[in-house]
């Protein structure tokens, strides 16, 4: 490359005279230098130092950043050792100065060609020590490197055929190996190669394995250098199969021969060889005889066409397959190789050089066979991509049989996979001849598929398997992994049970799921999805009651067939000590009871946290509602019961200066009034909110109880309240007590009193003070009770203080009785609404009651 275009001209004149080898092609400055060798395939650039715009040692760093290896020869009259350095630094192949003779020419081609040759030999080189590299490594024989008689080097192919690990084979000593009686053999062998008769020696030979067996391999021996010192490198392939064959094999072997059949140019047999003996025949009975007489009809007319070609044109000589029948009537194989010497002297026919090949095609009939039946999809490609071979599975998976598609290219049936991971991956395997493994996703099929492609000189073989349900296995895992994440921020037990039958539902597939709380082995429903519901209705079976407990109390997992309506099993599942967790669906794979316990586990730590998070607001709660009582009993102290005392002293005084006897009466009324109110501070004081320990209570013996414990003269009551629920009977008594007394104080003296059950949920008419929601059991919400009366009510604007401590209609009233009612259901964690009766009285209705076993 010159500014000088005359001068350019000369050189590519003398370039070209010099080499027939140099095409040439030449710019006028850096750029135009740069952009050729972008467009074309260029070997070597020569360039002067003086260039319009650069000078050639920039030009070379601009070409290093792109052609890294590309041969770049200075040649210039500007040389100096500054230009040369800076040259040398840039990464220059060559430096050389023109001279004014002619001659500089053919030294600058012979550079060139030099310069060139050494770049291929160093790709050469490159590409030839990464093939070697990958057959070493990868490869199937064994190779090895020993001196001094003790391997250096072995690939891992040596140690699988040995048995050794690599450091082993590393301190052993190679004659080791080497099986005893060839041990003679083998030294002369290699004394041969050392003395130079052989270059590479060759040859089979036995060697022991580490477990003491014997196996034959096949050696490839020759002399090399390992770390600067004489070495020998050998690599050995197992044929101990083949060698064990050949045996098995040998005496068939010695006496078997190929048929050799003469025919004349009619097809008349005129000579057969004595090995036809093997199908049965004597070789004279034959002679005479049309061949195709003993040829398969099916194969007659191909096998007359070839002796056909083969008589017009001597110089033909097909090799073909047909069936030939054996003396006994069935038929063999035969693999015939014919050449006409109809001309030739003494012979006159045409030679068939025939050997029975029945294994090998039954073989090939078996192998496509297995390809046919087996559970991947295989299908073959050749080089321009058509299908040559496809099984049944494939044909399966493509939707087509095999002569619909066989010859057809793979991108013309199926255009949708063009730019697919498919259309990549194949052209990967094609295009470096290496195996290639990946996984792709076939929208046409909504299907994942592994796919295992195998290059050969021939084309492609593929192996397609359905990886669907691994990948859905593998989103399942994700999205429960997600699911954790909400099931750990929920912030009540109740939250995280509703979020665990969701996520059991939702993301992993089992819709009929519920979770049993299990106190003292008995359990009780706290959550379930509308499935569950649907399926087992309101009521669970004993049967399962009992798998529930068993599963709690062993800690195991149980699973069960069982006949329910859509569903066929059941996995009851532990949640720890809190539980157990429930799944039905019409069939349990051995994956949704992987994935049921992993929901499991997540939900029992979630509900640990739920449950230390209700503590903490229940305390929090607890406190504030003392805080609430304790200003409730200071209103009382400061109020309620200074009016009664005020009253009592008033008096007091009165009589003392009357000494009426009507004002102790007065003073009496005063401090028993000043009792009740003490009284009841007290229940509420020492009571609080807590009841003791639950049992089965009849809902009648209770409420008969607590009404003969009432004076209630008149009045009437009307029972009919007959559940057993699991309470504190005696925080229950009390509570019916006070309804009854608040109704025969307030009402008339005849009036009735009614309790009896709830048969649906009513609201809670605002009285649960925002307390933390408790856990119930859902089907035990469906019921409660009504305590009522037909007196004369209170009004709408009253029900909600009447729940206020202080607050009462009555002149002897302590305004606590309606308070501690409350109080005592929400211990319980019931729910206390007041509204109107029928008749026109109040109406006291509680729901949220916890049916007891009978």
């Amino acid at each position: 490359m010159n500014d000088d275009t005359e001068m350019l001209d000369r050189a590519a004149t003398f370039l070209e005279r010099e080499s027939k080898q140099l095409r040439l092609r030449t710019a006028t400055s850096g750029e135009e230098a740069l952009c050729t060798l972008r467009a074309d395939d260029i070997h070597c650039l020569v360039s002067e130092y003086v260039l319009p715009g650069m000078d050639g040692v920039s030009l070379l760093e601009s070409v290093r950043e792109g052609f890294p290896t590309l041969p770049f020869i200075l040649f210039t009259d500007a040389g100096s050792e500054t230009v040369a350095g800076r040259a040398i630094s840039a990464g220059v192949t060559d430096y050389l100065q023109k001279e004014a003779s002619t001659e500089q020419y053919a030294v600058l081609a012979e550079r060139i060609e030099t310069a060139v040759d050494s770049t291929d030999t160093e790709d050469a080189l490159q590409e030839s020590e990464e093939r070697y590299r990958t057959v070493v490594e990868g490869g199937h024989d064994a190779v090895y490197i020993y001196q001094d008689d003790h391997f250096t080097f072995v690939n891992e192919r040596a140690c699988e055929m040995t048995g050794y690990g690599a450091d082993e084979l590393r301190g052993l000593n190679v004659w080791s190996l080497v099986h005893s009686d060839d041990h003679e053999r083998v030294r002369t062998i290699a004394e041969n190669r050392l003395r130079g008769t052989h270059d590479v020696s060759t040859y089979d030979a036995r060697f022991t394995t580490k477990d003491g067996e014997t196996r034959y391999g096949n050696f490839s021996v020759r002399e090399t250098t390992y770390e600067g010192r004489t070495a020998t490198i050998g690599s050995v392939r197992d044929v101990t199969d083949r060698k064990r064959t050949e045996a098995r094999l040998k005496a068939l072997i010695e006496h078997s021969h190929d048929l050799v059949t003469l025919v004349d140019d009619r097809g008349i047999i005129r000579y057969e060889s004595p090995s036809v003996e093997r199908l049965g025949y004597d070789p004279d009975e034959l002679v005479g005889e049309p061949a195709l007489e003993y040829i398969h009809p099916a194969d007659r007319s191909h096998v007359a066409d070839t002796f056909s070609r083969t008589l017009e044109n001597p110089e033909v000589s097909p090799t073909i397959t047909y069936r030939f029948r054996h003396a006994d009537g069935s038929w063999r194989y035969l693999e015939t190789a014919g050449e006409n010497h109809i001309a030739t002297v003494d012979v006159e026919g045409v030679v068939l050089n025939s050997r029975d090949v029945t294994e090998h095609v039954r073989m090939k009939e078996a192998h496509e066979d297995i390809l046919a039946r087996m559970t991947d999809a295989f299908l073959a490609l050749d080089d321009d991509w058509r299908f040559t071979f496809v099984n049944e599975r494939a044909e399966e998976l493509l939707n087509r049989t095999a002569p619909e598609i066989i010859g057809d290219v793979i991108w013309d049936e199926f255009p949708e996979a063009v730019d697919s991971a498919f259309y990549h991956g194949y052209r990967d395997a094609m295009r470096t001849q290496e195996p290639t493994t990946f996984e792709a996703y076939f929208p046409p099929y909504d299907r994942w598929y592994e796919a295992n492609a195998y290059p050969s000189a021939d084309g492609l073989s593929v192996y397609l398997r359905d990886v669907t349900e691994r990948k859905n296995r593998e989103t399942t895992l994700e999205e429960l992994h997600n699911a954790t994440r909400t099931l750990m921020q929920a912030e009540s037990i109740a939250a995280v049970s509703d979020i665990a039958v969701r996520v059991a539902r939702d993301v992993l597939g089992l819709p009929v799921t519920a979770i049993w709380q299990c106190e003292d082995a008995t359990p009780r429903l706290i959550a379930r999805t509308a499935e569950h519901r649907t399926a087992y209705g309101e009521s669970v079976s004993a049967s399962d009651r009992r798998a529930t407990v068993e599963t709690y109390e062993t800690g195991e997992t149980v699973t069960r067939e069982t006949r329910i309506e859509g569903v066929e099993s059941e996995a009851f599942v532990p949640l720890g000590a809190r539980g157990v967790i429930t799944f039905g669906a019409e069939r349990l794979d051995e994956f949704d009871i992987y994935y049921a316990q992993l929901l499991a586990a997540n939900t029992a730590a979630a509900l640990d946290r739920a449950e230390r998070e209700d503590e903490r607001r229940a305390h929090q709660w607890e406190l504030e509602r003392q805080n609430e009582r304790l200003e409730e009993f200071a209103s009382v102290v400061s109020h309620d019961l200074r009016n009664p005392l005020n009253v009592a002293q008033g008096y007091l005084d009165m009589y003392r200066a009357t000494a009426d006897e009507d004002h102790l009466s007065r003073i009496e009324r005063a401090h028993d009034r000043m009792v009740n109110i003490v009284d009841d501070v007290l229940t509420l004081a020492r009571q609080g909110r807590t009841v003791s320990e639950t049992r089965a209570v009849s809902g009648l013996a209770v409420t008969t109880n607590a009404w003969g414990s009432v004076e209630t003269g008149t009045a009437t009551l009307d029972a009919s309240w007959t559940a057993t629920i699991s309470a504190d009977g005696s925080r229950l008594q009390q509570l019916l007590e006070n309804l009854f007394r608040n109704a025969v104080e307030h009402g008339q003296s005849d009036v009735t009193v009614r309790v009896g059950t709830l048969d649906s949920i009513a609201g809670d008419g605002g009285m649960q003070r925002d307390r933390p929601t408790s856990t119930t059991n859902e089907a035990a919400t469906d019921r409660g009770f009504f305590v009522e009366d037909d007196g004369p009510g209170i009004p709408e604007s009253s029900r909600e203080a009447v729940f206020e401590s202080g607050y009462s209609t009555g002149e002897q009233g302590t305004g606590l009785g309606l308070p501690i009612v409350r109080q005592i259901a929400e211990a319980h964690g019931w729910r206390v609404s007041l509204g109107e009766a029928e008749s026109g009285g109040a109406r006291f209705e509680f729901t949220g009651i916890e049916l007891a076993d009978e």
